[in-house]
């Protein structure tokens, strides 16, 4: 998965939540669980900022966050973002809204 968000024109946020997840914040970590397959993930720091983040934002605006927060190069942000959406994606634990 490239860096698709880069020519999105929406306000809205790229990804979502499905509701058929659960989903908390504990501390800095997040645990998402979908109550249909039974698929569970728990994310660090960093994961959980980055669900937060595309899910509250266009995705090339979370990207560009992230990169000046964290201070990382972009090509590499991109790449590591589009293989955690990716995985959280096939598990039913994030869809795509725009």
């Amino acid at each position: 998965m490239s860096s698709e968000g880069d020519s999105m024109t929406s306000d809205g946020p790229t990804y979502a939540v499905p509701s058929s997840v659960l989903f908390r914040r504990v501390n800095d970590q997040m645990v998402l669980l979908n109550i249909q397959n039974e698929q569970y993930y728990g994310l660090d720091d960093v994961g959980a900022d980055i669900v937060t983040r595309i899910t509250a934002d266009p995705l090339a605006d979370a990207l560009t966050t992230l990169s000046t927060e964290y201070g990382v190069d972009r090509d590499v942000l991109d790449r590591d973002v589009a293989a955690l959406v990716e995985s959280l994606v096939v598990a039913g634990l994030l869809v795509r809204v725009a």
